[in-house]
């Protein structure tokens, strides 16, 4: 069962790193896209999971400033509170979340794909 992140969690962590919500409403939905909708998946797989939730925080903007690390962030955390490990040293990271990020953004599909060839059982 995937377990997800709780709103308070990433309140935390705007707090400890200095971010400002432009719209906590907007982090919100971004935390529940991933999530099942009337008991039914939407989006099958951890990775794909992973990157609605990539996606949904840096094309709603929560903040002031600093979406796109809160996307690395978070995706960081969810994969850590599911049993992996998501790897790719900063510059790829950053290079691939600007993508993410920008005006002709990969499809979520391609995004998943991606971490998936980045992530790694923690046990």
């Amino acid at each position: 069962m995937t377990e997800y992140i709780e709103p308070e969690d990433v309140d935390e962590l705007v707090e400890d790193e200095g971010f400002h919500y432009r719209d906590r409403n907007a982090l919100l939905f971004a935390l529940a896209s991933p999530m099942p909708v009337f008991g039914e998946e939407v989006y099958p797989g951890i990775h794909q999971k992973a990157a609605m939730l990539i996606s949904a925080i840096n094309h709603n903007h929560p903040l002031l400033d600093g979406n796109t690390r809160l996307s690395w962030f978070v995706s960081v955390a969810f994969y850590d509170i599911n049993g992996y490990d998501l790897r790719a040293d900063a510059e790829e990271a950053d290079r691939y979340i600007r993508l993410i990020a920008g005006a002709n953004p990969p499809p979520p599909r391609d995004v998943g794909l991606w971490l998936d060839t980045h992530t790694f059982p923690l046990h």
